[in-house]
Formats: structure tokens, C-alpha cells, sequence
């Protein structure tokens, strides 16, 4: 199985799994945070800093 495939399918399950569940992913990636949500009440969240890239000058 090519790796396109594999992760198509692992995606395609984990949906299934949190349908189930009853559970839902909300990602914000512009705000910096993804939660788990279980009749629209956070369950987990996961949050990041988004890294800003700077160009250095030599001199």
C-alpha cells in the first residue's frame, strides 16, 4: 500500500472511531490550538506557538 493510501485510510478510520464516540476535532490553526469535543464541550485541547522565521543579515 503506498503511503498517499495508507494515510487516506487512517483518516478515513479515525473519523469513523470519533463518529462513533460521538466526538468531534476542531482545529484553528490560524489561533494555535486543536480540541476534542464531546457535545460541543472541550474534552482535550492541544496547544502551539507558531514559529516565525527571520531571515539573518551576515555583516
Amino acid at each position: 500500500m503506498s503511503s498517499p493510501s495508507c494515510a487516506a485510510l487512517l483518516a478515513i478510520v479515525a473519523c469513523m472511531l470519533l463518529q462513533a464516540f460521538g466526538l468531534s476535532l476542531h482545529w484553528r490553526a490560524e489561533s494555535g490550538h486543536a480540541c476534542l469535543q464531546q457535545h460541543k464541550q472541550d474534552l482535550v485541547c492541544l496547544v502551539w506557538t507558531q514559529a516565525v522565521e527571520t531571515s539573518t543579515r551576515a555583516g
